[in-house]
Formats: structure tokens, C-alpha cells, sequence
């Protein structure tokens, strides 16, 4: 299956990171930009085919949206116009129903929304996916497929995701504040920053695998942490009393807010 980007944002760039790490090149790839100059910088730094014009877009099997929501009624005009039967939308257009895709491009029916996050260019994202019924499953399966190259692949009711950017769009961002303060603390007790930034990031990739692995509830693996009179339910009681879990909560709260907008 071949791939036709439609914009060069910073998620675009991750997700061709990826897909590049994972072995696919300018044979599966391509990109279309309205900025020729930005286009070029991006080819140099990108193992994809450059789209001088849109009309290109119709040797590739799956066409990725990743404009601005600014930019997007002004470029799916262009993209529709060049639209043929076989085309699969992705839409990775942040707050963009399926409703709204298929109001854009009344006369395509075959629509995906798909929302990964930044690790995609490390090949360990999370992609949240959705798909309206004129998607085949033969054709979810090897869209499914091909995504699975840039981390964990998830098929969500198109009706909850709006509450995939707290789950997994913008909490990474979480993460990297988790991650600095740690290291941060580290530091100031005389470990070696990079070594502490290392250590803390290893850490936490055990942890997230022995939730998804074990399958055990996350409070159940906290209290085999915590043995009796020692020294991680200090800290566990610490962060209780500074809000540590209604912290998360609101956050999540404000970005799922944001997005109802």
C-alpha cells in the first residue's frame, strides 16, 4: 500500500521518521505541500517522494490529511478534486469528525480518522483509530497493518475519540514534564543528568510494560512497590497529599475541554 501525505507538520514528520526506521521509502511515500521551498527541506531531510502537484495523489492507495484545521477546507477543495474510487481518507486533522470529512468529500465515502501521537517516530506511538462502514475490512486490515509499523494500533467507536488527546495525543507531554523533574531531583543529588535522563526514561518503559504485560491492575503492581514501613509509600503519600492523581485528572479534564470547543 502506497501513501500520499497531504502537508508537512511536525506529526507528518514523525510519522515519516517512522515509517522510514521501519523500511518503507520514497517507493511507498509520498508528500504534497503548498510551500514548494518547505517541500524541498523536507524531501532533503526524508526519505519520500516530493508531489509537485496534487494530481500525483492518484498512484498512492492512502491519502494522510495533516493540515492545520486553518488550512483544511482550503486544501481538501484542491484534494478533492483529484479523488478516485480507490482512495482511502486518513484523516489526521485534530477535532475533525468523520461526519466532518464526509461533509467535505460528499462523494468519497471511504474515511478513516486516525490520531497518533509523537513516539510514532520512534516506532512506539499509540494511534487511535476510527473508520466509517464504507471501509472495508480487508481494507482496515492492511490499513491496520501498515500503521502497526509506527507502534500500537487501536480501532476506538468513532464517538469516543474526542478523549483519545488526554489518553494519548497530548499526555506524552505529561511524560516529558514526569521525566524532567525526576532528572531534575536526580541532578541536584549529584547524578549525572544524561545518565539520570536515561535511567528515569528506562524506568518508566518498565513500568508501562508490566501494566500492558502482566495485565495486572496498575494498583495492585503499586503495592509490590510499596512494602511495609519503607521508603516508596513516603513518597507515594507525598504525592497523594500534593493532588498527584486529581492533577492528572483536571489536566486531562482541560485538554478534553479544549477540544469541545
Amino acid at each position: 500500500m502506497k501513501i500520499a501525505f497531504i502537508g508537512g507538520g511536525k506529526m507528518v514528520k514523525e510519522m515519516v521518521k517512522g515509517f522510514n526506521r521501519s523500511g518503507l521509502t520514497k517507493e511507498d511515500l509520498g508528500i504534497w505541500m503548498r510551500n514548494k521551498d518547505k517541500l524541498q527541506n523536507f524531501i532533503a531531510k526524508h526519505n519520500i517522494t516530493p508531489l509537485i502537484k496534487m494530481n500525483e495523489i492518484t498512484q498512492y492507495d492512502a491519502i494522510v490529511i495533516g493540515v492545520t484545521p486553518n488550512n483544511y477546507h482550503e486544501v481538501s477543495a484542491k484534494l478533492a478534486k483529484h479523488l478516485c474510487d480507490h482512495h482511502i481518507i486518513i484523516s489526521i486533522v485534530g477535532g475533525l469528525s468523520i461526519q466532518a470529512i464526509d461533509d467535505e468529500f460528499d462523494e468519497h465515502p471511504k474515511i478513516i480518522r486516525l490520531m497518533p501521537n509523537t513516539p510514532v517516530g520512534v516506532n512506539a506511538g499509540v494511534l487511535a483509530m476510527s473508520r466509517n462502514e464504507f471501509v472495508e475490512k480487508k481494507e482496515a486490515k492492511q490499513i491496520e497493518d501498515i500503521f502497526k509499523r509506527l507502534g500500537y494500533t487501536h480501532w476506538i467507536d468513532e464517538s469516543l475519540m474526542h478523549l483519545m488527546p488526554a489518553v494519548t495525543g497530548s499526555s506524552p507531554a505529561f511524560i516529558f514534564m514526569l521525566i524532567e523533574a525526576m532528572a531534575d531531583n536526580a541532578v541536584s543529588e549529584g547524578l549525572n543528568r544524561e545518565l539520570a535522563y536515561q535511567m528515569v526514561s528506562e524506568m518508566l518503559i518498565g513500568a508501562g510494560t508490566m501494566v500492558s504485560q502482566t495485565k495486572q491492575h496498575p494498583g495492585v503492581l503499586k503495592d509490590m512497590v510499596t512494602t511495609p514501613g519503607g521508603s516508596t509509600i513516603q513518597g507515594v503519600k507525598m504525592l497523594e497529599e500534593k493532588g498527584f492523581r486529581d492533577a492528572i485528572s483536571k489536566a486531562m479534564d482541560a485538554i478534553n475541554k479544549f477540544n469541545k470547543q
